[in-house]
């Protein structure tokens, strides 16, 4: 059972939505969305008790003067305010108890973490996997309540965001993700795992299902260090950085790492696609830019050998591209030319694969100088 804070949460207008009548009829504006939405006279109401500053619980009692149940009246203020926070109409006006924070290093940034329970900002913990003693301010703040039985997050951006609890450490996790790719740094981001041999980057591409985080698990039991599963930031000097979030695992291998690692015992997640994950924290995780000498490109069979096919430098950039995206959804010159820059530096193979510890090895020779 998660616990519940004693603070209570009060919501207020954004600061671009407008309250206004026409012709008696409430409607909201939103100058971000550039959008009017038509209120009834319950939800108007609503509106403006939270735009003067009321609780919850009393705008609860006060549509019970209006002949509504209280039943009926959390019901409605409820649905009105999830339609408001996913519209961008509401924001926050309060802070989260500083006795439930937490402070964490991802690749270059600083995240601070406020939740307003332990149990809340336990979920969020476990997202990251190098931690942050040092008082001071962060890059980014994120910070994290209940309002019921939803979590309600802000700071990643301008507004706040609600998700259900299950749902919150992915849902944190995707907007912090978008946040880095569009930085100033990045020109570009790969969906790729990243990992660090002998100073430079092995970059393993591929979609979902392909094997990423499982390859990943064995060539970090194999030496190499972990630098991301998911996101690679392409920098315009050429260099690659991954994202190091702790190692995300789908419901296949937690039973696998359960006998490797007998001191893990993971937090279930449930992503947006309905996928329940688990994450997996590594203590040496590496921070920073690396110049890619290896672009493994993964293709998963049912049976066989493993097999690496060497690519040559179109076909590597092709394929790259395909899988890169940017924060304004196009690749610029700047971006592909220091993505040409990865590729003439790199070596680029197709890994035809089956099991996991198979390709480990052929990897491993690889990146030794011996296949």
């Amino acid at each position: 059972m998660l616990e519940k804070s004693s603070a209570e949460v009060v919501l207020k207008p954004a600061v671009d939505a407008v309250f206004a009548l026409f012709d008696g009829q409430p409607v909201l504006f939103s100058a971000t969305g550039q959008k009017i939405y038509q209120l009834d006279q319950v939800g108007g109401f609503i509106w403006c008790r939270l735009a003067q500053g009321a609780s919850l619980a009393a705008v609860y009692h006060e549509l019970s003067t209006l002949d509504i149940v209280e039943p009926v009246a959390r019901q409605f203020v409820r649905q009105a305010i999830s339609a408001w926070i996913d519209r961008g109409l509401l924001d926050v006006d309060r802070r989260t108890s500083t006795n439930c924070a937490f402070s964490a290093i991802l690749g270059r940034h600083r995240i601070n973490i406020r939740a307003e329970s332990r149990d809340l900002l336990q979920r969020l913990v476990s997202l990251f996997c190098a931690s942050d003693n040092v008082d001071g301010q962060g890059d980014i703040t994120v910070e994290a309540m209940m309002l019921d039985d939803d979590v309600l997050f802000g700071g990643i951006d301008a507004g706040i965001h609600r998700c259900g609890i299950e749902a919150l450490a992915p849902t944190i996790k995707a907007h912090l993700t978008d946040r880095l790719i569009r930085s100033d740094r990045s020109v570009f981001a790969l969906h790729a795992a990243s990992l660090a041999k002998n100073g430079a980057a092995l970059l393993l591409c591929g979609e979902a299902g392909a094997g990423k985080s499982t390859l990943t698990l064995q060539l970090m039991d194999a030496g190499f260090q972990y630098s991301g599963d998911d996101v690679v930031l392409i920098e315009g000097d050429g260099t690659a950085c991954g994202i190091p979030f702790a190692l995300t695992l789908k419901e296949g291998s937690w039973e696998w790492l359960s006998a490797l690692r007998s001191d893990w015992d993971g937090v279930t997640h449930r992503r947006a696609d309905g996928a329940h994950v688990r994450y997996l924290q590594v203590s040496n995780a590496y921070n920073g830019s690396l110049s890619v000498s290896w672009i493994i490109f993964l293709n998963r069979v049912a049976s066989g050998s493993p097999k690496l096919t060497a690519l040559n430098q179109l076909d590597s950039m092709k394929w790259l591209i395909e899988g890169a995206f940017a924060a304004d959804g196009r690749l610029s010159t700047t971006g592909f030319f220091a993505l040409k820059g990865i590729v003439s530096g790199a070596r680029s193979f197709l890994l035809t694969y089956c099991e996991a510890v198979e390709a480990r090895e052929l990897l491993v020779d690889l990146c030794d100088g011996k296949a």
